[in-house]
């Protein structure tokens, strides 16, 4: 059980946290599993895409794993891919292309989810294949103003909308759910049943734990 409230929802919906950040390249293997978890439940599930913050300066991120450069880092990427299965470049770690801060990436995301939630999830979605497959960076404004292109966004309306403070509020918020939570890794999935039951899942990729646990919530609620 947990203090922390969920949106009511019908007894036979189940509320869903996930929690990422766009430059993690474990949420970008955990896509697919994340995608069947959804699919399975449609039409029973709120389901929600939280922003939980990789680092918000580079230097520091790399210093704390005792690495000098972004090219220290392609390593873990790979190790990524190895052990998923999926496709992972580490190209835009090598190459230094990477964002000085994933907090501003994560801005930007909670910024077009306030526009249009579903094109704020492929805005999401889309600017981890630029990173982690076409080795760009997503920090950039002019690869950012294309993301939003082609998730359906106006570009100029999402630059404006993440300078607002309440962008800021969203994130800050998600940040603050996640400390409540206990978020501790990314990816990491909250599930909760209409009665308040709990489950959390963190950095897990197998699509049947995350079904078997809300299967599990519903039967309970």
């Amino acid at each position: 059980m947990s203090d922390i409230k969920a949106p009511e929802f019908p007894k036979n919906f189940l509320h869903a946290r996930w929690f990422t950040d766009p430059v993690c390249s474990w949420s970008f293997a955990a896509e697919e599993a994340i995608e069947s978890f959804r699919k399975h439940f449609s039409g029973r599930l709120v389901f929600e895409n939280r922003m939980f913050v990789l680092y918000r300066d580079l230097s520091t991120f790399l210093k704390n794993h005792g690495m000098e450069s972004p090219a220290d880092f392609a390593p873990r990427i790979e190790k990524v891919s190895r052990a998923t299965g999926k496709t992972i470049s580490p190209g835009a770690w090598r190459k230094g292309n990477v964002p000085e801060s994933s907090e501003e990436c994560c801005l930007w995301v909670k910024a077009a989810q306030s526009l249009d939630p579903l094109k704020g999830n492929d805005f999401l979605a889309r600017m981890r294949k630029v990173l982690f497959q076409q080795e760009e960076n997503i920090s950039s404004l002019s690869v950012l103003q294309e993301i939003a292109r082609q998730s359906g966004l106006d570009p100029s309306i999402l630059e404006e909308k993440v300078r607002q403070e309440n962008c800021r509020a969203l994130l800050s918020e998600d940040m603050a759910l996640s400390a409540q939570e206990g978020v501790e890794t990314r990816p990491t999935l909250v599930l909760r049943n209409s009665g308040g039951d709990r489950v959390l899942v963190g950095g897990l990729m197998d699509p049947e734990l995350f079904i078997h646990a809300g299967e599990v919530l519903l039967r309970e609620a």
